[in-house]
């Protein structure tokens, strides 16, 4: 078997389980998926992804639990439920184990970033005001890389940009879309998954080295934020946006990735200062 229809069933895969996280994993139709007995697609999905089914969905719903205790109101015991436990002693245990700190702890964390973030805002000086848009879904084709975002970015953006420009696929209305899907100080640096990807007609049909894959950008109600300067002030942005505007509106962040376009055409030939970015929160 070549290597790309390996990497297009493990890729397959992966999507199923990430778009339905709140779906139990049923083997038998993830192994039909990959196209490979049950018996060998356990040992095949801890090869390529480095953990096992169980832990890789395990971690998502913890690492989303976070999110959920930092950003809304949902009691102890809904967001634990959410995440697959049947009772909220189960969950505190489970979080407890993986990030070494309770579930309390963080909502704790929270109640004290409310407390102090006028302050925290007024040194940075950051004051933004998003436009709440509907969109479309957004077929694209992208790039995946695994590691911190400082790394991973250029290395995906090296691959889907040569891949594009050799093939003449970079026209002017092409956009170029970063999906950002882990928070770095939730998810450990080596799990950190980061989309290079481009809106270009999706019935390309790639060669065997091309470690490229199709996915789908979930329309709906958005947050569009406006981010300008280095792409490193993007932790500032964020932080505003999560600990300052969120909490202050009256909309709650749905389950999907946050998104980002990048508006220059070479950032590499930009200067830093002159960098433009969309920041698009997904909301409801």
């Amino acid at each position: 078997m070549s290597k790309k229809i390996h990497y297009e069933r493990m890729n397959k895969v992966i999507q199923a389980i990430e778009n339905n996280l709140d779906s139990k994993n049923n083997i038998d139709e993830l192994s039909k998926i990959a196209c490979y007995s049950k018996f060998h697609f356990h040992r095949l999905f801890r090869s390529f992804f480095g953990e096992s089914i169980y832990a890789y969905r395990k971690r998502l719903l913890l690492e989303r639990a976070v999110k959920h205790l930092r950003y809304s109101n949902e009691s102890m015991t809904e967001i634990a439920y959410k995440c697959g436990y049947e009772n909220q002693s189960s969950f505190n245990k489970a979080f407890k184990i993986h990030f070494s700190y309770t579930p309390s702890q963080v909502r704790e964390q929270k109640l004290s970033i409310n407390v102090y973030k006028s302050k925290l805002n007024f040194k940075k000086g950051i004051q933004m005001k998003p436009e709440i848009i509907m969109i479309d879904d957004i077929k694209v084709i992208c790039a995946r890389e695994k590691g911190s975002y400082s790394e991973s970015t250029w290395k995906a953006w090296d691959k889907i940009m040569k891949f594009a420009y050799s093939n003449h696929l970079m026209g002017e209305a092409v956009r170029k879309i970063g999906l950002s899907h882990d928070d770095p100080n939730i998810t450990d640096a080596e799990f950190i998954r980061y989309d290079a990807c481009v809106d270009i007609e999706n019935d390309i049909v790639f060669v065997e080295e091309d470690d490229f894959n199709k996915q789908t950008i979930t329309g709906g109600c958005y947050a569009k934020f406006l981010h300008k300067g280095a792409y490193e002030g993007f932790k500032d942005t964020y932080s505003y946006i999560f600990n300052d505007w969120l909490p202050e509106s009256h909309y709650k962040v749905r389950d999907k990735p946050c998104f980002e376009i990048y508006l220059n055409r070479d950032p590499r030939r930009t200067k830093p200062e002159n960098l433009k970015t969309e920041v698009y929160i997904p909301i409801k």
